[in-house]
């Protein structure tokens, strides 16, 4: 089960909109990642805590090289379940591969036995393959795997849009576009899609296609990351600063932990001549990315325009430093 899902199973069991449960689901995860990245525990009676754990530092092996790596101490996040989760998961009958006799030879139960339940839990297993070989970049068979999704279930949205963004990421816009099309056309509110079909129509220019997508989206998910950031990004790209500035902000308060955000709206401060907003957002950036050259330069803009040489000079020396490596 995916985020959609969780929403939809969720809005049908309390009978309330996709976008009031996306609203509450992404409003609790954001605080959940905030409590942690804060080093806080969180602690969801009946369910499980959330908490952070130091993983030691130790000596790993890169695969590829054979050499040896020092890893050093990093936090890692971690959920222990409470006794009540444990006892409702460990109350479920494991499947037995031990059944014998007629009934376990009989074609006919075997087939009731095969529940629309079953095969849906099968259709989500192909779904899950498909999405990891898309992340380790192996296009091809991702297509293959989403095809085989479609061969049993034409209309399944999520197949859809992967095999869209399976063709965007080879470069082939207009078969990209066709299947977001097409999925939206089963289902007209499916964040991802929307959200892909934008990032595609901003890279062919068509930018208030994208602007009325990622408007779309934030109708039904007001807390969607990759929709404010991506629309920050496109308000930066026609120059409408102030809007821009708006959007990434609300991306920031759903992940403060994002670099890239603070990077966009540095830039957007920048814009405006907010220096001071700007060169807060790229101090926060270099807190979470110590080697970024592009916020050093920045910087060192922002210092020269202030007339304060001696800064100006020491950011413009560090971004050339990390450019040289």
């Amino acid at each position: 089960m995916n985020r959609e899902s969780l929403v939809k199973e969720v809005a049908s069991s309390l009978q309330v909109s996709r976008r009031k449960v996306r609203v509450v689901l992404n409003g609790l995860l954001s605080e959940v990642t905030e409590a942690m990245h804060r080093d806080e525990k969180v602690n969801l009676h009946r369910f499980g805590a959330f908490n952070v754990k130091v993983r030691k530092a130790r000596t790993a092996r890169d695969l590829n090289t054979n050499a040896e790596l020092r890893l050093n101490d990093r936090n890692i996040p971690h959920f222990m379940p409470f006794d009540t989760l444990k006892d409702i998961v460990g109350k479920q009958s494991p499947v037995s591969g031990e059944r014998t006799g007629p009934v376990a030879d009989d074609p006919a139960i075997q087939r009731v036995e095969e529940t629309p339940r079953e095969r849906s839990d099968d259709i989500s297993a192909m779904l899950a393959r498909a999405e990891v070989l898309a992340d380790k970049g192996k296009i091809e068979p991702a297509i293959q795997q989403y095809r085989r999704i479609l061969e049993r279930q034409p209309r399944h949205v999520s197949a859809t849009g992967g095999l869209g963004r399976m063709f965007f990421r080879l470069g082939a816009q207009e078969t990209a576009l066709e299947h977001y099309n097409r999925a939206l056309g089963n289902d007209p509110a499916h964040v991802d899609t929307l959200v892909d079909r934008a990032e595609l129509f901003v890279e062919m220019g068509q930018y208030e296609d994208a602007r009325t997508d990622l408007l779309r989206v934030l109708e039904y998910d007001p807390y969607s990351y990759r929709a404010c950031y991506l629309l920050g990004m496109l308000y930066i790209t026609i120059g409408t600063y102030d809007a821009a500035i708006k959007v990434l902000s609300r991306a920031l308060d759903v992940d403060r932990t994002k670099a890239e955000v603070h990077l966009q709206l540095g830039k957007a401060y920048c814009h405006v001549e907010k220096h001071t907003e700007a060169i807060e957002h790229f101090e926060a950036l270099l807190r979470h990315e110590p080697r970024n050259e592009q916020a050093y330069r920045y910087l060192g803009t922002i210092y020269d325009k202030s007339k304060q040489a001696d800064k100006a000079l020491e950011m413009y020396r560090k971004s050339n430093e990390i450019g040289l490596v």
